[in-house]
């Protein structure tokens, strides 16, 4: 719930079996936010505070933010070279046309000289990949409080914006305020990771590695209620058997907080009882689902609940392995007769 934060970086029991096949149908890169909330049901403003927290408190941040004070002495630099106006002496190279343009507008002044000067520049790849890790920082913190309707004393939330500032302080730094807040390509980062200063960096590209897998399998897995893990086992049951065949179906992808392969469908009820939407399992033009009461031996009644939610779709309750095989061919038989 917003307000309060839980830890991402807490180790969680490995994922079963199930949920495991159901991770790796996933297509990838996938938004992690909606699709943690197309898996467990949790709302993407609370999903969002965790991973916000994730990225602004977990190790990869601390060791960043711990490393500033000692590598912002060390950052790589290039040289560059910019024509200034000297009277009276050389910075530089003479450039000799702008000298003779410049004395030309100044009554013939011979000892102005218009030199190349170099400079140190800060806005390499190396340092637009530190300035990244920071805005990460700083993005996360802000995700993870922004919607904390008063104070919190949650240390989790307290440690996030703590680290948000701290990390704002280093961007106001003169040696990053003026590094391009554009975030890095493939190929700046591949530098940074070759690059003679990388010992300097490794912290940064830490934290852009932890942004893009900030929630592993096992802590997305460890947040669903009973219901849902059993949901789980059905929708990766039904996508085995219709790909028996040899016909392998899509990537799941997550369209409008439901999540698609092929005919198959999966929508999280967030909230039992609530008709609003169609919830449970589609295969096709038949909505499958296990009880809402997932030990509740009454078919019947379980029955009677899925059609309710249904929106007029065939139904059929799943309550043990041998309805996944009578409820692939009744949608297989569905998907073969016109409709009415």
């Amino acid at each position: 719930m917003p307000g309060s934060a839980v830890n991402a970086d807490e180790v969680p029991e490995p994922p079963d079996e199930a949920f495991v096949d159901l991770y790796d149908r996933l297509a990838k890169p996938f938004d992690v936010i909606a699709t943690t909330a197309a898996l467990t049901g949790m709302g993407q403003v609370a999903v969002g505070q965790i991973v916000g927290s994730a990225l602004a408190t977990g190790a990869e941040a601390q060791e960043l933010l711990g490393s500033m004070s000692r590598n912002i002495r060390s950052l790589a630099t290039s040289l560059q070279s910019h024509n200034e106006r000297c009277i009276g002496e050389l910075r530089g190279p003479v450039q000799w046309s702008e000298t003779m343009s410049a004395r030309a507008s100044s009554f013939g002044d011979r000892d102005l000289f218009v030199c190349a000067t170099p400079t140190r520049a800060y806005d390499i790849d190396e340092n637009q990949v530190l300035v990244a890790g920071l805005t990460t920082v700083v993005e996360g913190a802000r995700a993870a409080t922004e919607h904390v309707r008063s104070p919190s004393s949650d240390p989790l939330l307290d440690a996030a914006r703590r680290a948000g500032n701290e990390a704002k302080r280093w961007l106001d730094h003169p040696s990053l305020s003026g590094v391009s807040r554009r975030r890095p390509g493939p190929r700046a980062l591949r530098r940074t990771r070759s690059g003679k200063h990388r010992g300097t960096y490794e912290p940064a590209l830490a934290v852009l590695d932890r942004a893009a897998e900030p929630l592993s399998a096992a802590v997305i897995a460890a947040w669903r209620d009973q219901r849902t893990r059993a949901q789980h086992r059905v929708v990766v049951e039904i996508i085995r058997r219709l790909e028996r065949g040899g016909r392998r179906l899509p990537e799941l992808r997550v369209e409008r907080g439901a999540l698609f392969a092929g005919p198959v469908q999966y929508h999280h009820n967030r909230r039992l009882g609530d008709h609003a939407t169609v919830s449970g399992i589609t295969i096709g033009r038949l909505l499958v689902d296990v009880p809402a009461r997932l030990h509740d031996p009454d078919r019947a009644r379980a029955e009677i609940e899925l059609a309710g939610r249904s929106g007029g779709r065939p139904t059929m309750v799943i309550m043990d392995d041998a309805d996944l095989d009578v409820a692939v061919a009744r949608a297989v038989e569905l998907a073969t007769t016109p409709r009415r």
